[in-house]
């Protein structure tokens, strides 16, 4: 059995990443490997992507812990967002400590705005050299692959989906009165949370009465962005519900009759992954795989980001029809346990492992 470190954001961090690596220690994965986590969480105030001394000094502080803890694995998985600038020289950093502790590396890039960042000569030579320490890089999302296959080759890119444990998951097949919009995230306008909140007031001007639920916290980019969305979220129908702990989020997502994604960019949100498996329809912009998990007109509805109206159309159609939430739900359902389950998931991690640790022999 090979020893793998997995190194991110833990709790008390929250979010996809946290929950992803939980997914992992659950998975056949655990079975096969000997998986050490580090855990290398936010303690101060979100300053995601900033150069400031005390992300720097965090660096450092992370390297050493990944050099100490990597000396007896032989693989260490950095999950990273990979851009901008300082995430891409965060991730080199850890995969150098790793290096020199004698290990493999995969850099997994789970981050969302690779395509945009990568959009110079200067920046593609920079995610060269930063990579470099890493035998394999790990996508989520099928636009991130082609991307970073085009500026590292593509015997060094893999794609590997994100999957949910569905067990987890129930239908509760009780509608609630009014229904419930239920967005789950962070609570920044770069997940399109102003435009769900303008089309939520539009669609509550028409008549249609609902209720909208926002579960999450601080984004990365601090409180500011956090403040932004609480201004703004004042209606009577609007409940901020806060952050909640992995334990509780299938509960969660059982409060909701459909979910909400209106994000401007994702690569591939388990958010929507785990919406689906708690059989709610989903309405979400079309923005990195969203398109490739919510089946439009099937499973739920793919709208364009940055359109108010959009979402105000699709989630009218959807409060107003109780069937065809339910329908929806289920097609949903059946789609996440055929595509995006979590042993599927670990069985492609499973296969980077092998590649790397035959190429490091």
């Amino acid at each position: 059995m090979s020893r793998v470190l997995i190194v991110g954001k833990g709790p008390p961090d929250r979010g996809g990443i946290p929950t992803f690596i939980a997914t992992l220690h659950r998975s056949p994965l655990a079975r096969d490997h000997v998986i050490t986590f580090l855990n290398v969480p936010h303690h101060d105030v979100p300053e995601g992507g900033a150069a400031t001394i005390a992300n720097v000094r965090r660096t450092l502080a992370d390297a050493l812990a990944v050099y100490r803890a990597a000396r007896d694995q032989d693989i260490v998985h950095v999950r990273s967002a990979l851009a901008p600038t300082v995430t891409v020289v965060r991730a080199a950093v850890l995969s150098v400590a790793a290096r020199l502790a004698g290990s493999a590396v995969v850099v997994h890039a789970h981050g969302d705005n690779i395509e945009t960042w990568l959009s110079g000569r200067f920046r593609r030579n920079l995610l060269r050299l930063c990579i470099l320490p890493a035998g394999r890089v790990v996508a989520v999302w099928t636009a991130g692959e082609q991307m970073l296959r085009a500026t590292l080759g593509p015997d060094k890119v893999r794609l590997v989906d994100i999957g949910v444990h569905v067990a987890d998951f129930t239908p509760t097949g009780t509608p609630h009165n009014p229904p419930r919009v239920l967005y789950v995230g962070l609570l920044t306008p770069r997940k399109g949370v102003l435009d769900l909140l303008a089309a939520s007031r539009a669609v509550q001007e028409r008549g249609v009465s609902h209720e909208l639920w926002l579960v999450g916290g601080t984004p990365d980019e601090g409180p500011q962005a956090e403040a932004a969305v609480r201004s703004a979220a004042r209606d009577d129908h609007v409940r901020l519900v806060g952050s909640r702990p992995p334990e509780e989020m299938a509960g969660t997502y059982g409060e909701g009759d459909v979910f909400c994604l209106p994000s401007w960019w994702e690569a591939m949100p388990l958010s929507v992954l785990e919406a689906m498996a708690s059989g709610l329809p989903v309405v979400a912009t079309d923005v990195g795989d969203v398109s490739r998990a919510v089946q439009d007109g099937r499973t739920g509805f793919v709208v364009p980001a940055h359109s108010s109206d959009a979402l105000a159309a699709a989630l009218e159609k959807l409060l107003r029809d109780d069937d065809l939430r339910v329908s929806m739900g289920r097609a949903g359902r059946a789609r996440a346990e055929s595509l995006f389950c979590s042993t599927a998931t670990a069985h492609a991690i499973a296969a980077v492992y092998a590649e790397l640790l035959e190429d490091h022999r």
